[in-house]
């Protein structure tokens, strides 16, 4: 990271968010990555709904449900 500034560190982990925060780098996890896709144009809002509801089912991320499902009023709030 220190050899590239501009790098984003990807990371799940609470501690090494919070590590990686402290060191004043970029940190994103995984729901962060998928709500850029929409602000970059890689993916459509209705894309990512469907990713954002797959995740309990399909992935080992954990999230507090309450959580995730503010996530996903706040992408239909913001595009629909």
């Amino acid at each position: 990271m220190q050899e590239n500034p501009g790098a984003i560190l990807l990371t799940d982990d609470a501690s090494a968010r919070l590590a990686g925060e402290e060191l004043g780098y970029k940190v994103h996890g995984t729901i962060g990555i998928i709500l850029r896709a929409i602000r970059k144009k890689t993916r459509t809002p209705k894309d990512v709904l469907k990713l954002l509801n797959e995740i309990p089912e399909k992935t080992t991320l954990f999230l507090r449900p309450a959580l995730l499902e503010e996530i996903i009023q706040k992408v239909k709030d913001e595009y629909f």
